[in-house]
């Protein structure tokens, strides 16, 4: 994949794009948080046959540190400026975690450029959804997960998130290189801004995608109650984490192939 940045605000956000066509749809892959873009590696191959690809260092994340001034609104304002640089209108989203709140985010924001939304592991806007008490404890994350040896914090996150020992070793090298300090710093601006936001009203086909074995917070209780509200179609993973494109790619890349060849907008 080609290797490129945008330039906003004084911030670097870097991306990687692998084109087809300019007349080829799109997918962009947008990572977790504490990620990076080779989250999805296991997803380019098959997918760059028939589609345009994008992944990309979300702010405070990968080469996108320093980064001022975040919230999610300003990562999905860097995210339509990566599709204008490439001259890319319309979108399918795949947003992993943390990766689907910018998603939901551009889609608020720029719904016309929305061909599908996937959510992987992610959570929807609206704290009808939650507890205070869940809330609470998302928005000091950061100063609990402080108190742990940042290496064996790694290791037990990396073994929270996948179930598979590639997936394991796969995030817990983007651990490592994010460095404890760049960790609380993301963790802290991402929860803390995620209250900002009203629940998004999908104007184009969506998938809800949770791996069997996601034991990173209530994420599953959450994506059922969600698929309940919206009648949005919810796939349970097998043998996959909550970072399941990782754990069971073949599984997970069936599933999202199909959706795209049938979603009808």
């Amino acid at each position: 994949m080609d290797k490129n940045f945008i330039l906003t605000s004084g911030n670097k956000v870097h991306y990687w794009i692998k084109k087809k066509n300019i007349k080829a749809d799109t997918i962009v892959f947008t990572h977790g948080l504490t990620g990076d873009h080779s989250l999805f590696k296991k997803q380019i191959d098959l997918f760059s046959k028939d589609f345009n690809i994008i992944t990309w260092d979300m702010p405070l994340h990968g080469l996108s540190i320093p980064y001022k001034d975040f919230s999610l609104r300003n990562a999905a304002k860097d995210l339509k400026l990566i599709l204008e640089k490439e001259n890319i209108q319309k979108v399918n989203l795949v947003g992993q975690s943390a990766g689907g709140f910018v998603n939901q985010a551009f889609v608020q924001m720029y719904p016309e450029n929305v061909v599908s939304f996937i959510a992987l592991g992610s959570t929807p806007f609206g704290e009808k959804y939650y507890k205070n008490s869940e809330l609470f404890w998302s928005e000091h994350y950061s100063e609990i997960a402080s108190l742990i040896p940042y290496k064996l914090y790694c290791s037990l996150s990396a073994k929270a998130s996948c179930v598979s020992k590639e997936g394991q070793s796969i995030f817990y090298d983007c651990l490592l290189n994010l460095g404890k300090q760049n960790m609380k710093i993301a963790t802290k601006a991402y929860y803390e801004d995620f209250r900002n936001y009203n629940e998004v009203k999908f104007n184009c086909p969506v998938l809800l995608l949770v791996g069997q074995y996601d034991k990173i917070g209530y994420v599953k209780r959450y994506n059922k109650m969600w698929a309940k509200k919206t009648n949005y179609p919810l796939i349970m993973i097998p043998k996959a984490g909550h970072g399941a494109n990782l754990d069971n790619p073949s599984f997970f890349n069936k599933t999202l192939e199909n959706f795209l060849k049938e979603k009808d907008c």
